[in-house]
Parts: structure tokens; C-alpha cells; sequence
């Protein structure tokens, strides 16, 4: 496939895309799951899991636990992890030369995320990314958050981009479904939580080993 996209809008995922905030979430996933009586999980385990959301992630470490049960540990879950977004979460490297890169050539940035409104809002200005983007999309911020296009096609809408003008790039099966429901180029990260394999099998457009090769590839 060519590997040269012509784009305005470029939509990015936040965990495992932009940021590596793997250390973090398997900490706050390793505090809850003690205080619910259970082991410690490999930080592996745990980044297998990330990208469906809080409580998607929950129920597979404690897959044989009741609803009310997976309630009480999303809330313990986000105690923790509020109090811990920024202790290891890192940029991934040359994130905001490729960041400024894509502003300065005049193209429309946002993101789409399964993260909770309010934790990647906080991550974002942590890490000196906020103002580049002109929509950050939270999975608290819709009715349907990914896989469904909801957030994507809210984005494209409220920024006035059509879907052959919009690529989106993310590092997971949830991002490559959510592009292709909304009818958009989906460039996968390799480099983030799941790898290749994962993103081939399902069915992304391209899929980067670095974050720099999207200058290449998005004119």
C-alpha cells in the first residue's frame, strides 16, 4: 500500500500511542487487585489488557468476578490511579517534534481515548501536549466510546473534516476497528502496548514502528 496519505485531520489514541503510560495503569490495576484479594499481575499481563477501558480491563484480571464486584474495583482503580497519572507516564520519544511538525504544516490534531475526560486532560498538561490539539475525546465523554466511531465521527464532524481527510493512528485492535467503522485511514503503532501481530490481524491501513515515520507518510 502507498504510504503516502494526504490528511488535515489527524486523530490520535493517547495510552500506547503518544504516551507510554503502561507503568502507571499496572500499578493502580496491581493496588486494586490486592485490596480485592488477589496477586500482583506482570506489567505484560496488565498492557495486554489496556485499551477497552477501565472496566473491560478489570474483568479480565478478575474474570470470575460479579458486576457489583468489577463496580467496587473501578472505583478503587481510579483512586489510585489518580493519584498516579504522571509518577512513570512518558511521551513516547520525539512525540512533540512529530507533534510540532503537523502544527506548523496547518493540520488539525486530536485525540480519541478510552482514558477517562478528566485523567487524560490532567496527563496532557503534565506532559506539555494540551495545546497542541484542537479536541481531546475521553471515553466518559460520549455514549458509545471505541470500538464504536462515535468519538471518531464527533471529532470529524465538530472540525469539519470529511473521512477521506482524516487518518487516525493508534496501537491497538480497538483503534483499527473504531477507524474502519468511521471510515478512515487507520495507521497503526507498533511500538505501543500490543505490537504488530495485533494490528495486522486486524486489519490496519499501515502500521508504523516509530512515531517520526508519520512525517513521512501524512502530507
Amino acid at each position: 500500500m502507498e504510504r503516502r496519505l494526504k490528511a488535515g485531520l489527524i486523530i490520535f489514541d493517547l495510552d500506547g500511542t503518544l504516551i507510554d503510560s503502561s507503568g502507571d495503569i499496572a500499578w493502580a490495576a496491581n493496588r486494586t487487585l490486592e485490596e480485592m484479594g488477589y496477586n500482583v499481575l506482570a506489567l505484560d499481563v496488565i498492557k495486554a489488557n489496556i485499551g477497552w477501558g477501565v472496566r473491560k480491563l478489570l474483568e479480565q484480571v478478575m474474570p470470575e468476578e460479579p458486576p457489583e464486584r468489577i463496580d467496587r474495583a473501578r472505583e478503587v482503580f481510579f483512586e489510585y490511579y489518580g493519584r498516579h497519572l504522571l509518577v512513570e507516564t512518558r511521551l513516547y520519544p520525539q512525540a512533540l517534534e512529530v507533534l510540532s511538525h503537523f502544527m506548523e504544516r496547518g493540520k488539525s490534531l486530536a485525540i480519541v481515548t478510552n482514558k477517562s475526560q478528566g485523567h487524560s486532560e490532567r496527563i496532557m498538561e503534565g506532559l506539555g501536549i494540551q495545546r497542541f490539539f484542537q479536541m481531546v475525546v475521553g471515553g466518559d465523554a460520549v455514549q458509545n466510546k471505541k470500538p464504536h466511531p462515535e468519538p471518531v465521527l464527533m471529532v470529524m464532524e465538530r472540525l469539519g473534516a470529511a473521512a477521506a481527510d482524516t487518518v487516525f493512528v493508534g496501537d491497538s485492535a480497538v483503534d483499527c476497528e473504531t477507524g474502519r467503522r468511521a471510515g478512515v485511514m487507520v495507521i497503526g503503532a507498533a511500538y505501543g502496548f500490543r505490537g504488530r501481530d495485533e494490528l495486522i490481524g486486524a486489519g490496519c491501513g499501515l502500521v508504523i514502528d516509530r512515531l517520526t515515520e508519520l512525517e513521512d507518510i501524512v502530507i
